[in-house]
């Protein structure tokens, strides 16, 4: 038999028959209830208490709740735990209302579409992204919400999974919508599990095609839509999720922007994460990043600005150009630059205020601050003036100053507002004479009641009579038993007390009406007016939108500038020679993270006549990595228009930047440590041309000697012969610096190592010429290692090095010190007959797979005489 539920409840079924995928947080009163399955859920996450509610039939069901001013932050918990939150309000007056109280979910909440201020990470994007496929294309929408930000891109070819997963990496999406299925999304889920974890998925099903052909048009009919009917597609479907979950116009997302990899030096995910551009490896955090370094913002516009240049460096050399002459304009007129970061000091997040303003979930707070904001802008045009660069110039020109919005907030809405819209106490005093009026008999009623109660005393007699006021009764007059024989005839007996009686008479129910109705008519004439004056901001917003973008770019040009004057930057050259010239340059972070010494600066020289691949080598710690680190995150600043750490230089803008550094396991995906390096090492090799720069970190480290070593050297090999790109090479095989005799576009470096007895101090100085040790074990002993181990592997290493060139003995077994089973360790070299072949070789004249496949040959020859020892 079904159960039949209370109206309330039966209302309730049935929004949340239409928003099963979503904890329904159901408006009664003045809190937010949820029931049945959703109140089992919402309070064991949020931890607060499950109770239960009469359901109707003696039936009762699981109930919670929590107050509606305090929403965001329980709203903001359940999305942090993957779920999704719909908001389903009284969209009409209870006091009209016949029957039960009409309600409508009015948005929906998801970690792509939460706008909550305190839920939105302040110095970044909070990206909603959307992938769509149709025949070989897939097609990339993101957008942040808060911000009005849109943009789209397309990938195609056998790569594009990996490609859109490097997209995604910049642009960390909170949630990432499915809109069609996906043929190489195994490998980008597994991407985001390991590197974007935080990204919720959705899939996105019935949606109205109708309304996905039409919303590009709406939004961006002046802006130019791409060709490709996949990727309008794709931003169709997009603007369709949009205006479902938040149920608004969205006028504020008015322009698109097409991310072209044409335009930028592209930055794979390896090479953002290994140089840690943004994110550091750690914890995914800002600390000890380059953007950590650089970032002197004023705003937070700014801020995620900054993260995009850093992301997306130029190509083009004109572009760079401009940006380089708005810094050295800032740095000749210091004080304008002081002046300028003061103003901007003042400058709240408006283009999140305008959003919310759009969405109409701004408060008169949101609009005093963009009052303050909009004030400080007529002083910074004024300054701009004086700046002759073509973009500090022309920022100047296309910031407006906006005062007719600022004056009105500044005329309407009081200084200091309450948070709520419906609190009362937002507009100022002479902005609304009927609101003034009512305001004035609100403000007199205490008096009135004062001189009443007075009055009521000398005509009774009664001096302990007063009168009160309370929310069941409205205004009473209270006066003890002791007195009612002196009550007049007037008085109208309301309410029994221990101790006395309450009375109500006709003058003071006629004043409550009025005042109880003053009160009313306050809160709701300031609604009006405040939604007035919202809506005039609304019709505005797209000029205001240009105004931030403009304060963001100004903001990100004073920040590169601050950080040139605070640390000795120096302006890089830009040549047309394909030469990237480095004179003591030093590494942006580590210098900063150096505490009680000295950075030691380096020299880098890479061209195409006799310097495309330094070959590095030296003993670990020595700062090899580090070196080369610089080398790359140098060329980035360069491009991104900034200034750099270094005496001087001049660098010709690379395309693309590949770095395999480091050694980790994906054991998420099964990939052990040298798979995932062979993977990465293939994709450079694949994707590198003649105008890339390469940094590689020991290749080959994670299978054996000579398997590592013949990989490392026909790597280089390659792409000596057939890649040509400038390239840093760092190696512990020491063999490969043999090839510097055979190349002159080869050179051989290592790092500077001062012998002291048995001690070394690494330099950190980058010299010409290759290192003949590795010097491991004096890394070990730095490390800590017992003096015993140390002591017993100079002992192994001495004895290694007597046989070494040797082919016709094999040392004696080694005894291990403390090993009360006299374990024997045995090393043996090669055999006279596999020495002869390979030294029969002509190494210089195998391809990289000829060189393999010998390898193998002499490998299976190897091991099967060593198992006849």
């Amino acid at each position: 038999m079904a159960i039949s539920y209370t109206p309330m409840l039966e209302q309730y079924r049935e929004v949340k028959s239409r928003h099963s995928s979503e904890i329904l947080f159901f408006r009664l009163g003045d809190f937010y209830e949820m029931f049945f399955e959703d109140a089992e859920i919402a309070s064991r996450e949020l931890e607060i208490t499950l109770t239960s509610r009469e359901g109707g039939q003696s039936t009762r069901v699981p109930m919670c709740g929590v107050p509606y001013h305090a929403a965001d932050n329980y709203i903001a918990k359940l999305i942090n735990k993957g779920y999704k939150v719909a908001i389903c309000e009284q969209v009409e007056d209870p006091k009209q209302a016949k029957g039960i109280v009409r309600r409508e979910v009015v948005k929906i909440i998801t970690p792509g579409t939460i706008l909550a201020e305190t839920s939105l990470p302040d110095k970044a994007n909070n990206y909603l992204a959307l992938l769509y496929e149709e025949a070989d294309e897939l097609c990339l929408a993101a957008a942040d919400i808060s911000t009005g930000e849109f943009v789209w891109a397309i990938f195609s070819g056998n790569s594009r999974a990996n490609t859109v997963c490097d997209q995604l990496y910049r642009l960390l999406p909170a949630e990432l919508v499915l809109a069609s299925k996906l043929e190489g999304f195994s490998s980008i889920s597994s991407f985001l599990e390991q590197r974007v974890s935080a990204c919720a998925i959705t899939t996105l099903t019935n949606a109205d095609l109708t309304l996905v052909s039409e919303l590009p048009e709406k939004h961006f009919g002046g802006e130019e839509l791409p060709d490709s009917p996949a990727a309008q597609t794709a931003i169709g479907y997009l603007l369709y999720y949009l205006h479902y979950t938040l149920k608004s116009d969205l006028s504020h997302i008015n322009k698109l922007a097409r991310v072209n990899t044409q335009d930028y030096l592209l930055l794979d995910a390896s090479t953002l994460r290994n140089l840690e551009i943004t994110r550091n490896m750690r914890d995914g955090g800002r600390k000890g990043t380059l953007l950590a370094v650089l970032d002197f913002t004023k705003t937070a516009m700014g801020s995620r600005l900054l993260k995009k240049w850093l992301e997306f460096p130029l190509l083009n050399p004109i572009s760079i150009t401009k940006r380089q002459d708005a810094i050295a304009d800032l740095l000749d007129k210091r004080a304008v630059l002081e002046e300028l970061k003061e103003l901007l000091g003042d400058i709240y997040d408006f283009e999140r205020i305008l959003t919310r303003i759009e969405v109409g979930s701004a408060n008169a707070r949101d609009l005093t601050a963009l009052r303050t904001s909009l004030s400080v802008l007529p002083e910074i045009k004024t300054k701009l003036q004086v700046c002759q660069s073509d973009q500090l110039a022309g920022i100047g020109m296309a910031i407006r100053s906006h005062v007719d919005v600022a004056n009105m907030i500044a005329t309407a809405i009081a200084d200091n507002p309450p948070f709520g819209v419906r609190d009362g106490g937002i507009i100022r005093a002479g902005y609304d004479l009927e609101l003034d009026e009512l305001r004035n008999i609100a403000r007199d009623s205490k008096q009135w009641i004062q001189d009443l109660e007075l009055r009521e005393r000398e005509a009774t007699g009664i001096k302990s009579l007063k009168i009160g006021y309370n929310k069941v009764f409205g205004y009473y007059i209270e006066i003890t038993h002791a007195n009612t024989g002196a009550v007049p005839a007037n008085y109208i007996r309301k309410q029994t007390l221990v101790n006395a009686e309450r009375y109500i008479m006709p003058e003071l129910k006629d004043f409550e009406t009025k005042v109880l109705g003053a009160q009313e008519k306050i809160v709701n004439i300031e609604y009006q007016l405040f939604t007035g004056i919202r809506d005039y901001i609304k019709e505005r917003i797209s000029e205001i939108q240009q105004t931030a973008r403009q304060v963001a770019h100004l903001d990100v040009i004073m920040s590169l500038s601050d950080a040139a004057v605070r640390y000795s930057y120096t302006r890089p050259n830009l040549n047309q020679n394909k030469e990237l010239v480095i004179k003591d340059g030093r590494h942006p972070v580590v210098e900063r993270l150096l505490t009680g010494e000295m950075f030691v600066p380096n020299d880098t020289e890479l061209n195409h006549r006799d310097s495309e691949i330094m070959i590095i080598t030296g003993p670990n710690m020595a700062g090899k990595s580090t070196y080369m680190r610089q080398v790359a995150l140098l060329t980035i600043m360069a491009q991104t228009g900034s200034f750099i750490p270094a005496r001087e230089a001049s660098i010709s803008p690379v395309d693309r930047i590949f770095t395999r550094v480091g050694a980790s396991d994906d054991l998420a995906t099964g990939q052990s440590t040298f798979m995932v390096e062979m993977t990465e090492a293939a994709q450079i090799i694949k994707f590198a041309t003649g105008n890339s720069l390469i940094i590689l970190d020991e290749i080959g480290r994670g299978t054996s000697t000579f398997d590592g070593m013949s990989i490392a050297r026909a790597v280089v090999e390659y792409i000596k012969d057939k890649v040509k790109a400038k390239t840093l090479f760092a190696t512990h095989y020491h063999e490969l610096t043999e090839l510097a005799e055979y190349s002159k576009v080869i050179k051989n470096y290592s790092v500077a190592v001062k012998e002291r007895g048995n001690d070394i101090v690494f330099l950190r100085r980058i010299i010409p010429g290759g290192a003949d040790k590795s010097y491991g074990i004096h890394v070990a002993q730095l490390a800590g290692l017992p003096k015993r181990i140390i002591e017993r592997a100079q002992q192994v290493l001495l004895e290694l090095e007597q046989c070494k060139g040797s082919t016709d003995r094999i040392p004696s077994p080694v005894k291990l010190p403390g090993n009360k089973h006299n374990a024997v360790a045995t090393v043996s070299l090669f055999s006279s007959s596999i020495a002869d072949e390979l030294l029969a070789i002509d190494v210089m004249t195998l391809t990289p797979l000829e060189a393999l496949n010998t390898l193998y040959k002499l490998q299976n020859k190897a091991r099967e005489e060593s198992g006849s020892l």
